[in-house]
Protein backbone atom coordinates (compact mmCIF):
# COMPACT_ATOMS: atom_id res chain seq x y z
CA UNK A 1 0.00 0.00 0.00
CA UNK A 2 1.48 3.29 -1.08
CA UNK A 3 -1.34 5.49 0.17
CA UNK A 4 -1.01 7.64 3.24
CA UNK A 5 -4.58 6.77 4.31
CA UNK A 6 -4.63 8.91 7.45
CA UNK A 7 -3.58 11.98 5.48
CA UNK A 8 -6.17 11.30 2.77
CA UNK A 9 -8.94 10.80 5.35
CA UNK A 10 -7.97 14.03 7.12
CA UNK A 11 -7.89 15.93 3.81
CA UNK A 12 -11.35 14.66 2.86
CA UNK A 13 -12.80 15.73 6.22
CA UNK A 14 -11.15 19.16 6.00
CA UNK A 15 -12.37 19.61 2.41
CA UNK A 16 -15.92 18.63 3.33
CA UNK A 17 -15.86 21.09 6.25
CA UNK A 18 -14.51 23.91 4.05
CA UNK A 19 -17.14 23.23 1.38
CA UNK A 20 -19.94 23.22 3.97
CA UNK A 21 -18.56 26.35 5.66
CA UNK A 22 -18.60 28.19 2.31
CA UNK A 23 -21.82 26.77 0.89
CA UNK A 24 -24.08 27.96 3.70
CA UNK A 25 -23.02 31.65 3.56
CA UNK A 26 -22.98 31.54 -0.26
CA UNK A 27 -26.59 30.37 -0.30
CA UNK A 28 -27.52 33.11 2.17
CA UNK A 29 -25.70 35.70 0.05
CA UNK A 30 -27.58 34.62 -3.07
CA UNK A 31 -30.90 35.10 -1.25
CA UNK A 32 -29.83 38.55 -0.02
CA UNK A 33 -28.61 39.57 -3.50
CA UNK A 34 -31.89 38.50 -5.08
CA UNK A 35 -33.81 40.42 -2.41
CA UNK A 36 -31.66 43.54 -2.90
CA UNK A 37 -31.85 43.48 -6.68
CA UNK A 38 -35.57 42.89 -6.95
CA UNK A 39 -36.92 44.63 -3.89
CA UNK A 40 -39.01 47.71 -4.52
CA UNK A 41 -39.01 48.81 -0.89
CA UNK A 42 -35.29 49.57 -0.77
CA UNK A 43 -34.08 52.96 -1.89
CA UNK A 44 -31.51 52.69 -4.63
CA UNK A 45 -28.73 54.62 -3.01
CA UNK A 46 -24.98 54.24 -2.67
CA UNK A 47 -25.21 52.13 0.50
CA UNK A 48 -27.47 49.58 -1.16
CA UNK A 49 -25.16 49.43 -4.16
CA UNK A 50 -22.09 48.87 -1.97
CA UNK A 51 -23.88 46.17 0.03
CA UNK A 52 -24.98 44.42 -3.16
CA UNK A 53 -21.46 44.56 -4.59
CA UNK A 54 -20.02 43.21 -1.32
CA UNK A 55 -22.46 40.32 -1.24
CA UNK A 56 -21.74 39.53 -4.90
CA UNK A 57 -17.98 39.59 -4.26
CA UNK A 58 -18.19 37.26 -1.25
CA UNK A 59 -20.55 34.92 -3.07
CA UNK A 60 -18.09 34.55 -5.95
CA UNK A 61 -15.23 34.07 -3.48
CA UNK A 62 -17.12 31.35 -1.62
CA UNK A 63 -18.12 29.60 -4.84
CA UNK A 64 -14.47 29.78 -5.93
CA UNK A 65 -13.35 28.09 -2.71
CA UNK A 66 -16.03 25.41 -3.14
CA UNK A 67 -14.89 24.66 -6.70
CA UNK A 68 -11.23 24.63 -5.66
CA UNK A 69 -11.85 22.14 -2.84
CA UNK A 70 -14.05 19.97 -5.09
CA UNK A 71 -11.13 19.77 -7.54
CA UNK A 72 -8.85 18.68 -4.70
CA UNK A 73 -11.36 15.97 -3.67
CA UNK A 74 -11.50 14.75 -7.28
CA UNK A 75 -7.72 14.60 -7.42
CA UNK A 76 -7.62 12.64 -4.15
CA UNK A 77 -9.99 10.05 -5.62
CA UNK A 78 -7.47 9.51 -8.45
CA UNK A 79 -4.80 8.77 -5.83
CA UNK A 80 -6.44 5.41 -5.08
CA UNK A 81 -6.39 4.52 -8.77
CA UNK A 82 -2.67 5.26 -9.02
CA UNK A 83 -2.06 3.28 -5.83
CA UNK A 84 -3.77 0.18 -7.26
CA UNK A 85 -1.61 0.39 -10.39
CA UNK A 86 1.55 0.68 -8.30
CA UNK A 87 0.50 -2.32 -6.19
CA UNK A 88 0.00 -4.51 -9.27
CA UNK A 89 3.44 -3.73 -10.70
CA UNK A 90 5.96 -6.59 -10.44
CA UNK A 91 9.37 -5.03 -10.92
CA UNK A 92 9.03 -1.79 -8.96
CA UNK A 93 9.23 0.52 -11.97
CA UNK A 94 6.25 1.70 -13.95
CA UNK A 95 6.55 4.23 -16.75
CA UNK A 96 4.38 7.32 -16.94
CA UNK A 97 3.12 6.39 -20.41
CA UNK A 98 1.98 2.98 -19.18
CA UNK A 99 0.16 4.60 -16.24
CA UNK A 100 -1.44 7.01 -18.72
CA UNK A 101 -2.55 4.18 -21.00
CA UNK A 102 -4.00 2.20 -18.06
CA UNK A 103 -5.89 5.18 -16.62
CA UNK A 104 -6.94 6.93 -19.81
CA UNK A 105 -5.39 10.21 -18.62
CA UNK A 106 -2.82 12.14 -20.62
CA UNK A 107 0.78 11.50 -19.65
CA UNK A 108 1.27 15.15 -18.62
CA UNK A 109 -1.74 14.90 -16.28
CA UNK A 110 -0.39 11.66 -14.77
CA UNK A 111 3.00 13.26 -14.12
CA UNK A 112 1.35 16.35 -12.60
CA UNK A 113 -0.87 14.21 -10.38
CA UNK A 114 1.93 11.93 -9.21
CA UNK A 115 4.19 14.90 -8.47
CA UNK A 116 1.41 16.53 -6.45
CA UNK A 117 0.69 13.31 -4.52
CA UNK A 118 4.38 12.77 -3.76
CA UNK A 119 4.96 16.42 -2.79
CA UNK A 120 2.01 16.43 -0.40
CA UNK A 121 2.86 12.92 0.84
CA UNK A 122 -0.43 11.29 -0.18
CA UNK A 123 1.63 8.61 -1.97
CA UNK A 124 4.52 7.25 0.05
CA UNK A 125 7.44 4.92 -0.75
CA UNK A 126 7.57 6.11 -4.36
CA UNK A 127 10.26 8.02 -6.23
CA UNK A 128 9.48 9.98 -9.36
CA UNK A 129 12.02 9.86 -12.16
CA UNK A 130 12.16 11.53 -15.56
CA UNK A 131 10.26 8.74 -17.33
CA UNK A 132 8.94 6.44 -14.62
CA UNK A 133 7.80 5.94 -11.05
CA UNK A 134 10.02 3.75 -8.88
CA UNK A 135 8.25 1.89 -6.10
CA UNK A 136 10.13 1.07 -2.89
CA UNK A 137 10.01 -2.72 -2.73
CA UNK A 138 12.42 -3.02 0.18
CA UNK A 139 10.05 -2.35 3.07
CA UNK A 140 8.76 -5.32 5.08
CA UNK A 141 5.14 -4.66 4.13
CA UNK A 142 5.93 -5.05 0.43
CA UNK A 143 7.85 -8.34 0.25
CA UNK A 144 6.85 -10.79 -2.46
CA UNK A 145 5.00 -14.05 -1.87
CA UNK A 146 4.10 -16.87 -4.24
CA UNK A 147 0.43 -17.66 -4.76
CA UNK A 148 -1.53 -19.92 -7.07
CA UNK A 149 -3.56 -18.13 -9.72
CA UNK A 150 -7.28 -18.75 -9.06
CA UNK A 151 -7.96 -19.06 -12.80
CA UNK A 152 -5.16 -21.21 -14.21
CA UNK A 153 -3.28 -22.46 -11.13
CA UNK A 154 0.10 -21.04 -12.18
CA UNK A 155 2.50 -19.88 -9.49
CA UNK A 156 2.70 -16.09 -9.40
CA UNK A 157 4.92 -13.80 -7.32
CA UNK A 158 2.97 -10.83 -5.97
CA UNK A 159 3.54 -8.33 -3.21
CA UNK A 160 2.30 -9.23 0.26
CA UNK A 161 -0.60 -6.86 1.10
CA UNK A 162 -0.71 -5.94 -2.58
CA UNK A 163 -1.62 -7.42 -5.88
CA UNK A 164 -0.36 -8.62 -9.20
CA UNK A 165 -1.22 -10.03 -12.57
CA UNK A 166 -0.80 -13.63 -13.64
CA UNK A 167 1.70 -13.74 -16.50
CA UNK A 168 0.03 -16.85 -17.94
CA UNK A 169 -3.66 -15.91 -18.14
CA UNK A 170 -3.74 -12.19 -17.20
CA UNK A 171 -5.92 -12.56 -14.09
CA UNK A 172 -5.49 -9.78 -11.52
CA UNK A 173 -5.31 -10.93 -7.92
CA UNK A 174 -4.93 -9.25 -4.57
CA UNK A 175 -3.68 -10.51 -1.20
CA UNK A 176 -4.82 -8.56 1.86
CA UNK A 177 -3.23 -8.47 5.26
CA UNK A 178 -3.98 -11.56 7.32
CA UNK A 179 -5.30 -13.54 4.32
CA UNK A 180 -4.07 -17.12 4.04
CA UNK A 181 -2.29 -17.99 0.79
Amino acid sequence: MYLNNSKIATAKIVNAFIIAACAIPAAFNVIVIIFMLFSTTLDRNIVTSIMTATFIFWTFAEVGVIVWRAIVLRRLSRCRLYNSLLEEDHDGIITYDSVASMTGYKEAAVIKDLMWFAKHKYLINVTLGRTAVRVDLLSDANEFITVACPSCGAHVNIRKNGGGKCEHCGTFMRVKEGQNV
